[in-house]
């Protein structure tokens, strides 16, 4: 019971005795009053039936901003404005139907002093019938304080709420039972569900790619090892969205306390698909620049080396084709048939190097692939090779001119479809499709064998320079590597993509011709 509960309870009481009673025991009873009044937290008031002020204490007089002398016989209506004086009125006509013993009726007042202080009170009136008449008892307590920390915590409130509903991050929290609380639009965005469909319907293992996972998660906050009792920093997790793909997310998680008692859990989920689509093509972008870097290198090398090769090359071929001329024993001329056939073998391999470490001397043509992929498959349809391979062409008859020789982009197509003849081993299909990548603006051939496919060891290293998997005799490791430089001079790339035992797929980019470019 506060002090002025208590006054008005001894000032009831000293009221209702009776004029006879001991005058000293009435006096001692209200100095108790006027000391507990006095005491108290809140403004009281006395008035008479006209509303007049007949006491104040010191806390009435500092909040209507009043010096007690001078607000002994207001009317306590004349210190409001028109507003509270409104109030005022129909907070008497609630005081007037109260049926309770003791009626207490409260409502909120703007209290403006005459120096233009404003406070913020809950002003509450009750009613006594004493000996002298009618009293009206007012209490003023002063809410501004308590008003404007609500008022605080409310706009710190909506500014977290602003904060969490706006994140592009996806925001979750859950109880310790583990039910979905919070669910952003960010997490909206990131799993597909609507926040009504999960807050308070959905358990939080069901968002984790497995159950274990989420269990987990709450090991590890709780744990003193990964930030601390309580706290989750950054690990990567995987969810589950609604259709069932899985996302890589990093996940930052803190439990809620309560006295001490875990009352929920919040985590911050960042989408890190782009994050590493962006870095699987940093990683690609790496490993053209290294396989540019090899090219370059071979260049040189290919430059050097064809140079002082083609010289003794020339000699050998021609002396041997004269020494053939004069030969009749057939013996001899069977070992030097085979002498110039090995000699043109070498010159090929070094017309090869050539061809990579140098552009050909022709001038540059608008030209169709569809017509190279026309050209190497009637060249090679009919013979042995061939006689088991079902040859399958889907090419866009639409499809865009590029730019360069063709001459050197029939080789390329010679050297992928021969390559993908030789990993069938006589026996499968050989897929040739062509069309445009209206996403890249490219013109695409793609060259896809049935055969024994490329081991991932393997796969990176397939355009490097000498490297072969085929038997001794059988290459030289150029074939490809000069494939790929050809189609890098022309401005475009040269992929493969397979897995052993599933085939291959050869796959030519180049651009669109300057004439033809949207």
């Amino acid at each position: 019971m506060s002090h002025e509960d208590l006054g008005l309870m001894w000032l009831d009481q000293l009221e209702r005795s009776s004029a006879e009673e001991d005058s000293s025991k009435r006096g001692w009873l209200k100095s108790l009053v006027l000391f507990l009044f006095e005491m108290g937290n809140n403004g009281i008031l006395v008035l008479d039936e006209d509303f007049r002020v007949e006491y104040a204490n010191k806390l009435a007089s500092g909040m209507t901003g009043m010096e007690r002398d001078r607000l002994i016989g207001t009317r306590f209506p004349s210190i409001l404005n028109e507003a509270d004086r409104q109030s005022w009125s129909r907070l008497l006509e609630r005081l007037s139907k109260a049926s309770d013993d003791y009626p207490r009726r409260c409502a909120l007042f703007m209290l403006e002093s005459p120096a233009g202080t404003i406070r913020e009170a809950e002003v509450c009136i009750g009613s006594h019938q004493t000996p002298n008449g009618p009293k009206l008892f007012v209490q003023l307590s002063d809410q501004t304080e308590h008003l404007r920390i609500l008022n605080e915590v409310r706009k710190s409130n909506t500014f977290l709420s602003n904060i969490i509903r706006s994140s592009v991050d996806g925001i979750l929290g859950a109880d310790t039972k583990g039910s979905v609380l919070i669910f952003n639009e960010g997490a909206e965005q990131l799993l597909g569900y609507r926040a009504d469909q999960v807050v308070g319907k959905m358990h939080i293992e069901k968002i984790y790619a497995t159950p274990e996972m989420a269990r987990e998660i709450m090991s590890k906050i709780r744990s003193d090892e990964y930030g601390g009792k309580g706290k989750l920093t950054t690990i990567q997790v995987r969810l589950r969205d609604r259709t069932g793909e899985e996302i890589p997310c990093n996940l930052s998680a803190a439990m809620i306390y309560e006295d001490g008692e875990e009352v929920a859990t919040v985590g911050i989920f960042t989408d890190l698909r782009e994050r590493l689509r962006m870095e699987r093509e940093l990683e690609e972008t790496h490993l053209q620049l290294v396989q540019s870097e090899k090219m370059a290198s071979l260049g040189k090398l290919a430059a050097g080396v064809a140079h002082e090769i083609n010289n003794p090359l020339g000699g050998i071929l021609m002396y041997a084709s004269l020494l053939l001329e004069g030969m009749e024993d057939d013996m001899g001329k069977r070992d030097l048939q085979h002498i110039v056939d090995q000699t043109l073998r070498c010159k090929e391999i070094v017309q090869n190097l050539l061809d990579f470490s140098r552009q050909s001397g022709k001038e540059r043509t608008q030209f169709s692939l569809n017509e190279n992929i026309h050209k190497v498959v009637s060249l090679f349809k009919n013979q042995a090779l061939f006689h088991n391979i079902r040859v399958s062409m889907d090419l866009d008859p639409q499809l865009p001119t590029t730019e360069g020789d063709p001459g050197l982009m029939n080789q390329v197509i010679t050297n992928l479809v021969v390559n993908a003849v030789d990993a069938m081993e006589g026996e499968g299909t050989l897929s040739l499709r062509s069309y445009y990548d209206n996403e890249r603006r490219t013109i695409v051939a793609e060259i896809e064998d049935t055969g024994s496919g490329i081991s991932e060891e393997h796969l990176s290293r397939i355009f490097d320079p000498f490297f072969t998997t085929k038997r001794v005799g059988k290459g030289t490791g150029l074939g490809l590597s000069t494939a790929y430089g050809i189609v890098r001079r022309h401005g475009g790339n040269l992929s493969a993509k397979s897995r052993l035992g599933e085939g291959a797929t050869f796959r030519v980019e180049l651009p669109v011709s300057g004439s033809e470019r949207l």
